[in-house]
């Protein structure tokens, strides 16, 4: 009983009443057994029999079977099990979505992926799952709860059947119990499920009024949840642009989500410049519209930054368990406006390369945020009509290519940002690519691109947040990796990172800029790979005189981001207008050693009081990842602001993440040739400022130099393998001139 009201539908009063007296009761236990079965029965939708191999009989029971449209009802299950068999009841029913839990990736069956007939998205209408315990305890007669879920309104036809997963006594290798459970159900030549004409009770189209605190229609992040913490729409019952890997969905100012009569909770965002608005909603026949007023407590913009994510994808992932085509612009522009983000980089990579490529033009677009398989979508009752809103222009998408799933992807993921053609000259395929990166970067940049490396912190961490260190690591995985071959050639442009421990991000740029290499670091989010949450959880702001715009956006945002001022982090602090000796070039001269001022504008928000840890998965993202939480001083709302000079932080700042700005300044002697940076670490860092004194290049640490030549080493034994034979002399040339080029800049070091 306590399951079932706690899925939103208790048993009367008088009901839990009688069950209690019951439990006291001195009768004989046969007699009690009796009376609770009786009193349980109006409440038992399904009656459920175990033979002795644990196929699974059921049939109506006596609860009137009223659903209602897109909201859940939950019923009792009754299990005879005369065998007194053990294991897991799940629900295997043909036709009708079976999530267990939203682990399962079972709902992908309903994407366009897999699915191309319209009938078979018509028909799947509705959604089963166990609620509460599953365990089937070998007692003869127990007691399950069912919540079902309906897409549709009116008459609808239905069966259901369950079946038993053997988990103790599992034999195979290959097939988990639950499938060997549904393959149980498929032998059966009788029918073994129960058939319901089930009554429907309508839901409601809600408006979402969403504004910009000036007042401005907006696209926003919409989370519904019930007082049970259920999700709406279901994720088992969505198509894209609704996204059945995350807790929200994306809505325009004016746009619906369908809902059944009750009271939920409404939490608005987009993105981390905002703070969460929650709205208590009271749904009834009087309900047609919800004001949504954003909070926003900072606009970079306001200073002349506007934010990119360099790393999201249409395709591939949590996308599709097999992906093969993957969601078209119209839903990828609508995840980019509702993070506030003005521009994503929508980048094509192995599982939907053939598919997604079509959709490069060489060209920033902002096309229109419409549902983009109408037929689909119709049948799946998404039958609203996508709205326009006065911010749609500010927020544009430009596609392009990341090297991953290609024959060089061990030499690490690259990106390749405004390119002019995505196809390596000479190749038709994945597989003529070249299997290392260097040849990739070069043609890259004959294009003009922007090249560098993604999630650049995999396999690079070494076992300590020392920062910089001087381990050098296995390079056993998909970071960054041949970067530190390629930038002394002149072909990589920058790494990406906001996603994992800033000690395997950070310890190769660092190093690279010890020695006076000019590498940029950018934030991404790696959408949906590295996170499911959106784009934007990792983020690069750059100064820009005028706001990207046009076909060109992406163009002229490098070029800001080649010569200008520009951060990287999770959005939630920022630092404005880094300058040295009042001046915000990043190339800095002066003629002698000495004293030099450096000022920036920081803003950082946190909620006054840390909030509390998801049960079921860790903490703010991923466990390690950037986040300004982490950064918070325990027992404060103060996070620490580190001025970096050639990596180490030589002075601090303690700020109150109140989303005040406030001004910061640091006098510091600089004795040699040096860059300059300010950070809070797990949040936010800015490109350096390069400090040369006297004409003299930066070469602040040769044990820098050391590293990165050690490094190259390790790097050809990890990777030089995977290098094709007719490829391989050349790839060994480059990386021995790499380390000849590390040996001379060493020697021009000063000493450490």
């Amino acid at each position: 009983m306590k399951t079932l009201a706690e899925s939103g539908d208790p048993v009367p009063a008088e009901v839990s009443s009688q069950l209690s007296a019951l439990a006291g009761s001195t009768a004989g236990d046969s007699e009690r057994v009796s009376a609770v079965e009786k009193l349980l029965q109006p409440f038992v939708l399904v009656d459920a029999s175990l033979d002795e191999y644990g196929t699974t009989t059921t049939s109506a029971g006596a609860a009137v079977p009223q659903l209602v449209q897109h909201g859940w009802r939950s019923f009792l299950v009754r299990v005879v099990n005369p065998h007194r068999l053990e294991g897991e009841l799940i629900t295997p029913t043909k036709g009708v979505y079976g999530l267990i839990d939203y682990r399962s990736h079972s709902a992908r069956i309903a994407l366009h992926d897999t699915l191309t007939e319209v009938p078979r998205i018509k028909e799947a209408w509705l959604e089963s799952t166990i609620a509460g315990s599953s365990t089937v305890s070998g007692l003869e007669v127990e007691y399950a709860v069912i919540s079902l879920y309906s897409r549709d309104s009116g008459t609808r036809s239905g069966g259901l059947m369950l079946g038993v997963a053997d988990h103790r006594g599992h034999q195979s290798f290959s097939r988990p119990p639950e499938m060997l459970a549904n393959l149980q159900a498929m032998f059966e030549t009788k029918d073994i499920g129960a058939s319901f004409e089930f009554d429907c009770v309508p839901a409601r189209d809600i408006s979402f009024d969403i504004r910009e605190p000036d007042g401005a229609s907006c696209m926003a992040s919409i989370t519904v949840r019930d007082s049970q913490g259920r999700s709406y729409p279901s994720k088992g019952m969505r198509l894209a642009p609704d996204m059945f890997f995350q807790e929200h969905v994306y809505r325009a100012t004016g746009e619906p989500i369908r809902l059944p009569d009750g009271a939920y909770e409404i939490t608005a965002l987009r993105g981390p410049e905002y703070r969460p608005v929650r709205l208590e909603l009271n749904v009834d026949p009087d309900t047609t519209t919800v004001a949504v007023p954003l909070d926003r407590w900072i606009d970079p913009t306001s200073h002349g930054y506007y934010s990119g994510d360099p790393h999201i994808h249409a395709g591939g992932c949590s996308h599709y368990n097999v992906p093969s085509e993957g969601v078209t612009p119209e839903t990828m522009i609508r995840h980019v406006r509702g993070e506030g983000l003005a521009l994503g980089s929508v980048l094509t990579w192995a599982p939907c390369y053939y598919h997604q490529k079509q959709f490069f033009s060489g060209s920033s677009i902002s096309p229109p945020s419409e549902l983009e398989y109408a037929e689909m979508q119709a049948a799946q009752g998404m039958d609203w009509q996508p709205q326009p809103t006065d911010q749609d222009s500010k927020s544009l998408l430009r596609y392009d290519v990341e090297v991953s799933g290609f024959p060089s992807s061990h030499s690490g993921h690259a990106i390749l940002l405004g390119l002019t053609d995505q196809d390596y000259p000479g190749t038709s395929v994945i597989e003529d690519w070249p299997s290392w990166n260097l040849p990739i970067m070069q043609w890259g940049h004959d294009q003009n691109a922007l090249v560098g490396y993604a999630h650049c912190g995999i396999g690079l961490s070494v076992g300590t947040d020392e920062l910089p260190n001087y381990i050098v690591p296995s390079f056993q995985g998909i970071g960054s990796n041949e970067i530190i071959v390629d930038v002394p050639h002149g072909a990589a442009d920058f790494q990406c990172g906001s996603q994992f421990a800033p000690a395997s991000e950070l310890n190769i740029w660092y190093h690279l800029l010890n020695v006076g290499y000019r590498t940029l670091m950018l934030g991404e989010t790696d959408y949906p790979c590295v996170y499911d949450d959106g784009p934007g959880v990792g983020r690069t702001y750059v100064r820009m005189t005028e706001p990207p715009q046009g076909p060109r956006a992406l163009e002229s945002w490098i070029a800001a981001l080649r010569e200008g001022t520009s951060y990287f982090g999770d959005g939630r602090s920022h630092i404005f207008n880094l300058a040295v000796d009042g001046s915000l070039d990043r190339e800095h001269r002066t003629d002698t050693a000495g004293p030099v001022h450096v000022t920036a504008t920081v803003a950082a928000w946190l909620p006054e009081d840390p909030p509390v840890p998801p049960a079921t998965r860790p903490a703010y993202s991923a466990p390690v990842g950037w986040h300004l939480e982490r950064s918070r001083v325990p027992g404060t709302r103060t996070v620490v602001v580190e001025l970096v000079v050639n990596g180490e932080p030589v002075a601090t700042h303690e700020l109150v993440a109140d989303g005040t700005e406030q001004d910061v300044a640091f006098d510091i002697p600089l004795d040699r040739s040096s860059w300059v940076a300010l950070r809070i670490l797990r949040s936010v860092h800015t490109q350096p400022i390069f400090v040369e004194l006297a004409g003299r290049p930066i070469r602040a640490s040769k044990r820098s130099a050391q590293w990165l030549h050690d490094s190259v080493d390790a790097l050809w034994t990890a990777k030089s393998g995977f290098i094709r034979d007719s490829e391989r002399p050349t790839a060994r040339a480059a990386y021995d001139n790499a380390q000849a080029i590390y040996k001379s800049r060493q020697n021009e070091c000063e000493p450490n």
